[in-house]
């Protein structure tokens, strides 16, 4: 089967392979339809407040960001967190 995708479609599909998370484009419309199958048959889970779906939730947007983003991130972000969201004096 030959299908037609718009350029943004293809973009966002080649980002998900290029990302590593996934080997082919097939592998992304398949995981795509496979979900929206679990949606339509109403067994997909609703998502919970715990905190195991908060860290899961995390991970996986976490393996999308690449490695020389994380490196960026300053090791003392909890620790001075006032500091770079709203410019306060940072603690030593």
């Amino acid at each position: 089967m030959k299908i037609s995708l718009s350029p943004e479609v293809e973009r966002l599909i080649a980002e998900k392979v290029s990302s590593g998370r996934y080997h082919s484009a097939d592998e992304v419309v398949r995981e795509g339809l496979e979900l929206l199958q679990e949606r339509e048959k109403g067994t997909e889970r609703p998502p919970s407040n715990g905190t195991a779906n908060f860290a899961s939730a995390f991970e996986n947007i976490a393996k999308d960001v690449p490695d020389a983003d994380w490196e960026k991130v300053p090791a003392d972000l909890s620790k001075n967190l006032d500091h770079y969201l709203y410019g306060g004096q940072k603690t030593s």
